[in-house]
């Protein structure tokens, strides 16, 4: 998340001073709009609006159901642990995160959204449902609600709430 906010930042200071950090710098031709720069800068795709969806990473090891409200995200096969399991959980615990409501945690869930997917989010891609933003790319697959820069990044090798 770091590292795009620091491209975003980059990106905007070479707009500032005139340079292209996407493109050749060539002018476009008089009488056509300027191209509009992608949602996910520098990742090829803009961000696809939608008030539901439930899709999975490319690895098929992450799936997602999200919605205008809230996005819940099941990791199948992880190589961490998540804390502690809390006394008032009593189902499954930490095979997955959360973000609902401005605020971001591992699962408690006696379920799984394994195998309901009806898409795949590629790499580079990205949807939006109201505040709640998902981005996949080969390093993790990460939801935030923008309205309150909070969220969780999921992966394989490890996760990160925020």
């Amino acid at each position: 998340m770091a590292r795009f906010r620091c491209f975003l930042a980059l990106a905007l200071l070479a707009t500032l001073s005139g340079c292209s950090l996407l493109g050749s710098g060539a002018p476009t031709p008089t009488g056509s709009p300027a191209p509009t720069p992608s949602a996910v800068a520098g990742l090829g795709s803009a961000v696809k609006e939608v008030t539901e969806a439930t899709f999975q990473s490319p690895s098929k090891n992450i799936v997602c159901a999200l919605t205008t409200s809230s996005v819940r995200c099941d990791i199948l096969d992880k190589n961490w642990s998540p804390p502690p399991q809390p006394e008032d959980c009593r189902q499954a615990w930490g095979n997955g995160m959360f973000l609902e409501e401005g605020k971001a945690g591992f699962t408690c869930a006696g379920d799984t959204l394994a195998g309901s997917a009806t898409q795949t989010l590629e790499y580079g891609e990205a949807l939006r449902a109201g505040s709640i933003r998902c981005d996949s790319t080969a390093r993790a697959l990460t939801c935030e609600d923008t309205g309150s820069s909070h969220g969780f990044a999921l992966a394989r090798a490890d996760y990160d709430l925020f």
